[in-house]
C-alpha cells in the first residue's frame, strides 16, 4: 500500500514539474513573439545579420532575444535568450567566429557556425 502511494506521489510530482516547464516555455515564446526595440547589425563580410530585441523588463534588467540570420535569404540560423543591464547591442567578433551581445555573459553569445542547441532554438518558437 505504501509503495502504491509513493509511486502515485512521484508520478504527480513529475507531471507537475513537466506542466510547469511547458507553461514557462509558452510564456517565454509569447514574450519572444512580442519582442520590440530591435537593433540589427550586418557582419563586415555581409554574410550574416544579427538582431537583438527586448522581450521584457524586470527593474533595471532587460530580457532579450538575439538571432543570427543569413543576410541574403533572411533564414534564421540561431537564437539565444539573454538578459542585460547595459543593452543588448549585437557585435560581431573581428574574425566573425561569433556574435556577442553587449553587456552580457556567455548566454548572450552565438557561435559561427552555430552549435546544435543554437540551431534547434531557432527552429522552435
Amino acid at each position: 500500500m505504501k509503495r502504491l502511494i509513493l509511486k502515485r506521489f512521484v508520478i504527480f510530482i513529475v507531471v507537475m514539474v513537466a506542466g510547469l516547464s511547458v507553461l514557462q516555455y509558452v510564456c517565454d515564446a509569447s514574450a519572444r513573439a512580442r519582442a520590440h526595440e530591435c537593433i540589427a547589425v550586418t557582419s563586415h563580410s555581409g554574410l550574416y545579420r544579427a538582431q537583438s530585441c527586448v522581450t521584457g523588463m524586470d527593474g533595471n534588467v532587460a530580457f532579450y532575444v538575439g538571432k543570427l540570420y543569413d543576410a541574403h535569404s533572411g533564414k534564421v540560423f540561431a537564437r539565444t535568450d539573454f538578459d542585460s543591464m547595459d543593452g543588448g547591442d549585437p557585435e560581431f567578433t573581428p574574425d566573425e567566429s561569433a556574435i556577442l551581445f553587449r553587456g552580457s555573459g556567455e548566454s548572450g553569445e552565438i557561435h559561427i557556425p552555430p552549435d546544435w542547441r543554437e540551431r534547434l532554438k531557432a527552429r522552435i518558437p
